[in-house]
């Protein structure tokens, strides 16, 4: 029995995610079921390497934590990263060279390239390198690196030297946050690599939703001059736009739509 062909586990993985760790007279109670249910219910998901037990109970391995704070970032704000994904993609011709960031909405953005013939991307994100693994027509070039433990993508000295092997025409960015100073993430490794392929590309374009814009995140990737435009959704305050405005060249506010809930 896996976690796919039972819902109970996949609800007891998704409570362990809110709560950290949880016994087992408690998940016996809340699925009215017996304690010796729960306890070969935790015994399947520990084989699988998704919990570990603890006395009494279980808690989340530190994948698994990762998995569901990804999975987390990606539920947030969806219909505006899918039209700002589409407005991205107009950026994108037959034959071009790109570079991916890691991040949701670079994501959403990868889900459109098959479209488009004869584009070779390099990225950093094992999620963006499974999503276009197998599309016909694209050349698909993942960075090498240290696997992050928070998030699914690769960083660090060797994802940088990697980087300096490539040229690309377009490099799309993704931020935690940012503000009139510039752009910003939650990872001093993640901002060396995204500097990085800021240099390896003729343009760089910033693909983030107008929340960002509220909270400035831990490590500053880079300055508005490094960036030649930003795709955003129309929902950035008008402050915000004010500024955004002198600083880039380029910026692009999408509506979000009912299509796009």
């Amino acid at each position: 029995m896996t976690a796919s062909t039972c819902p109970r586990l996949e609800q007891i993985l998704a409570l362990l995610a809110g709560r950290g760790k949880v016994a087992v007279t408690e998940l016996a109670e809340r699925f009215d079921v017996s304690a010796v249910t729960v306890r070969r219910d935790l015994e399947t998901l520990a084989c699988q390497g998704r919990v570990i037990r603890t006395h009494g109970g279980a808690m989340l391995t530190a994948p698994a934590v990762a998995a569901f704070e990804f999975l987390d970032r990606r539920s947030a704000r969806p219909a505006e990263k899918r039209a700002i994904a589409r407005a991205a993609a107009a950026h994108v011709e037959p034959g071009m060279t790109l570079i991916l960031d890691t991040g949701t909405t670079t994501l959403e953005l990868a889900r459109l390239l098959g479209a488009v013939p004869g584009l070779s991307v390099v990225t950093s994100s094992l999620a963006i390198a499974s999503t276009l693994f197998a599309v016909p027509d694209l050349e698909l070039i993942l960075l090498g690196g240290t696997v992050n433990r928070s998030s699914p993508d690769l960083s660090g000295p060797l994802t940088v030297d990697n980087l300096r092997n490539f040229h690309a025409d377009l490099a799309f960015l993704g931020a935690d946050g940012a503000d009139s100073t510039g752009f910003h993430t939650s990872s001093m490794a993640i901002a060396q690599v995204s500097r990085a392929m800021i240099d390896s590309a003729d343009r760089a374009v910033l693909v983030t939703d107008s929340s960002k814009f509220a909270r400035p995140a831990f490590v500053r990737i880079a300055g508005w001059k490094g960036l030649d435009g930003v795709v955003t959704d129309d929902g950035l305050a008008p402050a915000h736009r004010k500024w955004l405005r002198r600083k880039v060249a380029e910026l692009t506010l999408v509506a979000v739509g009912q299509g796009d809930a």
